[in-house]
Order: C-alpha cells, then structure tokens, then sequence
C-alpha cells in the first residue's frame, strides 16, 4: 500500500508514504517483487518534491532499468506487428503497450516483460504462419500441440528469436471466450502511437476493465501493478470516461464482482471513480459461476482453494461448450497450467501436488 501512495497521491502525502515505504523495505534493495515493479512510478512522483533522500538515487536506477528492458520489448512488438500487417493481420495492442500508448506519459512507467496482442476473429491460423515462417515458436510443445492447447485458453504465447514472449489472444478475457464476446469492445477501438510505431488499441474503458479483471485475480506475487493501470487509465480519460459503458459491458462479460472489488481498492488512490458505479456493479445479479469463481480468486493459497481455482476458471473457459468438449479438454488445460509436454502425464502430475500438499 505504501508505494501505491508514493505512485499515485499529491507530493505531500506522497512524501509521507515515502518514508514508511522506505523503512518497511530496508532501503528498497531487498523490497518484494509486487513493489519493485511499481518503483518507476514512484520515482516519478516524487523525483520534482524537493525530497532529499539518498535512496532517491535507488528509486532512479529502478526507473531507467524499466526504461531499458521496456524498449527492448517494445522493440520485439513494432517487428511483431509488423510480420502481421504483412499478411494484413491488424492486431490489438494489450496490456503494456496499450497502456502506455494512452495513459502513462513516459514509457518507462510501465514495466513491460512480454507482449500482448489480440488476433481479430477468423486470422489467428495466418498470425500464427506468418510468425511461425520469421522464426517464432510455441513456447512448449509442437504447432499441433500449440492449437490443441489453445482450444482451451485465451491466449498462449510464442517465444521469438530475440527471446521476448508475445501471447497471442483470441479473446481479452478468459472469462469470455466465445464467438462475440469481443464484439463491443472491437466496435470502440482507437489508433495510438508508440514510439512511433502506430497501434491499434481499446478503449481507455475497456483497458480499465482488462486490468481490473486481471488484477483482482489470485497471483502467488500479487500484481498491484494494476491499480497504477487503473488510475492512469481513469486520469487519462477524465471527464469525459463513459462510466456506463463501463457498467454495461462488466455486466454483459459477467465480471461486475470482479470490477466493484478492483474499483473499489482503486478509489482509494483516484476519487473520481464514481461510488455509483461501483454500486450498479455490486448489486447486479451475479451467476452462480461468476460468484464461486469470484470467491476462490480471494482466498490464499491452499490445496483446495487451488484445486477450486483450476476448476471454476476452467468451466469459465468453456461456458459455452457441450460437458462432452469440456471433459475431454480438461487435461489439455491441467497440462499447459503445469507446463507439462504431454496431457497424458495430467494424472501422475496431480498424484504428485496432491501428495506434496498433503506434505506440506
């Protein structure tokens, strides 16, 4: 919490957060990695208070490593895209890039490890060739394996040949994954630059609904990182955010818990997230599905919370297939979440976490 104050508050209070985030951190060298991704930002905010701190000269180094690593990536975007609009592919930039494209002023804010791109529907086969023949590669596995695998998941990534991982979407969401789920948020999209590189990007509104869901999400290293997403997202847009598309379209992707939850953490740090909305969204109807899932995302880590996660996000990856399609693509799921070569080694592998929990 306190670097989410440093990141996002006004100098004073800034300062304030400063200084509990440096004695909880030991000087930020041995900080934990949720925060020292957001250390760019928090350098930023504070670098023209009139802070004098030695430290600052860590939080700085901090902030040109992010510059760096994230130049290379985007390096390996603008040629990524550039095989796919040589087959007159036009992909969606998401997450980082497109972020940065629109809401953060310095391209150093915003740590970027991989690259993520949306196909549009009916082109993922001539991305992937087009790829595939400039030298990049599944990242486990073989082609046949890749597409079987992908059957089961939104996105999966391919490593190319300066080794930066690009994940390839078919959907934004995974917990929208059927014919049409993207459709509004297709009908919105903007052209941004980057770098001077030109993208095609969502919404302020449906990148905000990417990160919130994404956010609230269990992760073993909790990805606050999110909430810097959030509220840049929000600043960059204000006034003119449509709050009731964003309303409308949570409720249509039956994330409205996921999102009430984020924005509500989010309104700490940016007041102008209306209470409103947050409300239409906590008391919509919510499915069965929609709210188990929601409650295994809470919990911390435990064999069953685990066990309850792989499941219900499962079933939300394939909410519209026949219980026959959705058996038989269960182990081809369980494989790539354990980063197994083979479906046919799910069992021994479960046998082998069920074990090492009970152990432990």
């Amino acid at each position: 919490m306190a670097a989410l104050r440093c990141a996002l508050l006004p100098p004073d209070r800034a300062i304030q957060a400063w200084e509990q985030l440096r004695d909880h951190s030991d000087v930020l060298d041995k900080t934990d990695q949720a925060t020292f991704r957001m250390l760019p930002m928090v350098y930023w905010n504070l670098r023209n208070t009139g802070l004098e701190d030695p430290a600052l000269q860590l939080l700085r180094g901090a902030y040109r490593q992010s510059w760096l690593r994230t130049r290379l990536v985007l390096r390996s975007a603008q040629t990524v895209i550039g095989h796919l609009r040589s087959v007159d592919v036009e992909p969606v930039a998401l997450k980082g890039s497109a972020l940065l494209a629109t809401a953060y002023p310095e391209t150093a804010l915003r740590p970027m490890h991989d690259v993520d791109l949306l196909i549009p529907p009916g082109q993922f086969v001539r991305a992937f060739d087009a790829l595939e023949s400039a030298g990049w590669k599944p990242l486990r596995g073989s082609r046949g394996q890749y597409f079987s695998t992908l059957r089961s998941f939104h996105a999966l990534p391919v490593i190319g040949p300066d080794n930066v991982e690009t994940d390839l979407h078919r959907h934004m969401l995974e917990e929208d994954c059927y014919r049409g789920a993207d459709a509004r948020m297709l009908a919105r999209l903007q052209q941004a630059e980057l770098e001077g590189v030109r993208l095609t990007v969502p919404s302020l509104e449906d990148q905000v609904i990417n990160a919130c869901v994404h956010g609230v999400r269990w992760d073993p290293v909790p990805p606050l990182r999110w909430v810097l997403d959030v509220v840049m997202a929000v600043r960059a847009a204000d006034p003119g955010f449509d709050w009731a598309y964003l309303e409308g379209e949570s409720l249509e992707r039956r994330v409205s818990l996921a999102m009430a939850a984020a924005l509500g953490f989010a309104r700490q740090f940016e007041p102008s997230i209306p209470e409103s909305t947050i409300d239409v969204l906590a008391r919509a109807a919510h499915g069965r599905l929609e709210r188990v899932d929601f409650n295994f995302q809470q919990r911390e880590y435990s064999a069953p919370a685990q066990v309850g996660r792989y499941l219900t996000r499962y079933l939300r990856l394939s909410s519209q297939r026949s219980l026959r399609r959705k058996a038989t693509g269960l182990p081809s799921y369980l494989a790539a979440m354990w980063e197994l070569e083979d479906p046919r080694n799910v069992p021994r592998e479960g046998m082998r976490r069920v074990w090492a929990a009970l152990r432990r």
